[in-house]
């Protein structure tokens, strides 16, 4: 295989720059570390630092459920706002308590909030739009009030429903011109789509120059690939594409590590399919976001996917918790591609095609993503090998000021019956780039 890594195809586009993992933290699945929390303040802390800080996952972006007393796939978030006239408490739950913490270890950590469903005192007013926006404002201003929490974004679209244009203005022109505000909600971005596989928000903004000005960002769910429509509000709109809720690889490494290929790593949704979506989306959709839901498993285990995680953390009368091999995988990203990385095009690339469950990816051999930095003279390229055979890789290297610097590489593969973390994030050799021509 020959990759050439052109700096001059560096996408320096704002909406296309790296964002890196993002964090969904719903359906009570962040709920134990508040446990950890009361209990093994340390081991909290080091869980964060897993999960937001540097040397770990490096999650950037948070976005949190709103709570409506509804079981919303694993479990129920507490309402904030059980009726009209509460005055909100968002201590209720471990969002807004999680994301307060979280921007003591990443004070560049993005904000978000989606509502999977609704309190019956918005539902059932007389104007919906009305009180669904008192609902939001309510709790944007308990969460400044309470943790000194200012939100970056609004995921407008209830969770995996239809793109809704109309609340969707309404909710950006309300935001826009709110005087009352406990800081400057026109800042706010609004995030619209949260379907699953399609990307009918996209199609909707071209033909709406309102809900075009509304949008700042739109997601998807459980897709690599984007619509041509989506990429066109990328590349003559300046929209940014997120990967908005994506899965973690489901399984527990540690103690089922041997799934039918021997490896511990392979089969749908393991490792390397999760890894190969990972790579993908910016190839396949000009996606630089994904957001894991969740990045931790903090919730007992019998829920409905309580073994979809980079992180368990079940045990807090222990202070236990365990890495999992998707914890590994996730640092080949995060070690490597900082968030404002430019990607290189002609350099990323996906080789598979959706199947099996409808979200997982098949029928790979390599994919692979490669991005640059200009303040540090630095490229990344991290890549899969989705087959029982090595694959080897000749690389061209040119308008990369650091294209002669020595190369280290690291890899994780599958345990041929080891310990669960034994071949997991290893480095393994030091490279030094052969100059030919001005090339590397």
């Amino acid at each position: 295989m020959k990759v050439t890594i052109d700096g001059s195809r560096a996408q320096r586009a704002q909406n296309k720059l790296w964002r890196g993992a993002g964090m969904v933290s719903a359906n009570n699945s962040s709920r134990l570390l508040m446990d950890y929390k009361q209990l093994h303040p340390e081991v909290y802390a080091q869980l964060l630092e897993y999960i937001f800080g540097e040397s770990g996952v490096g999650v950037n972006h948070l976005k949190i459920e709103m709570g409506a007393d509804i079981n919303s796939s694993s479990g129920t978030e507490p309402n904030p706002m059980r009726r009209e006239s509460d005055v909100p408490d968002v201590t209720r739950g471990a969002g807004f308590m999680l994301a307060a913490d979280a921007k003591k270890v990443n004070p560049a950590l993005t904000l978000d909030m989606l509502y999977w469903s609704e309190p019956l005192w918005v539902t059932r007013s007389d104007d919906v739009f009305s009180s669904r926006y008192k609902w939001y404002k309510s709790l944007l201003d308990a969460a400044f009030d309470e943790y000194g929490l200012m939100f970056d974004y609004v995921s407008a679209v209830r969770n995996e429903r239809e793109c809704d244009p109309e609340w969707v203005k309404y909710l950006s022109r309300r935001l826009k011109s709110e005087q009352d505000g406990r800081y400057d909600f026109s800042k706010i971005r609004i995030v619209g789509g949260e379907e699953v596989c399609t990307w009918n928000m996209a199609s909707e903004m071209l033909r709406d120059p309102e809900l075009m000005a509304a949008v700042d960002v739109v997601g998807s769910h459980y897709t690599s690939w984007a619509s041509d429509d989506a990429k066109r509000l990328a590349d003559e709109y300046g929209k940014e594409l997120w990967f908005s809720e994506a899965s973690s690889p489901m399984e527990y490494s540690g103690a089922f590590r041997l799934d039918k290929s021997g490896t511990g790593i392979a089969d749908i949704n393991g490792l390397l399919d999760i890894a190969n979506r990972f790579i993908t989306m910016y190839p396949g959709g000009y996606m630089t976001l994904c957001e894991f839901q969740p990045v931790v498993s903090a919730y007992y285990d019998g829920v409905t996917y309580c073994h979809k995680q980079l992180i368990t953390a079940n045990e807090p009368w222990s202070g236990c918790f365990g890495l999992e091999n998707g914890f590994y995988m996730a640092l080949h990203f995060s070690q490597f591609i900082k968030k404002g990385w430019a990607m290189i095009d002609g350099a990323c690339f996906g080789d598979g095609k959706p199947g099996g469950d409808g979200h997982a990816i098949v029928d790979a051999t390599c994919c692979y993503i490669t991005a640059a930095d200009e303040a540090t003279e630095d490229y990344s390229f991290v890549a899969t090998n989705t087959t029982p055979e090595p694959i080897t890789c000749e690389f061209t290297v040119r308008a990369i000021a650091g294209a002669g610097k020595p190369v280290n590489v690291w890899e994780t593969r599958g345990t041929d019956g080891s310990a669960a973390d034994e071949n997991c994030f290893r480095h393994i050799c030091r490279l030094i780039p052969r100059e030919n021509c001005g090339e590397y």
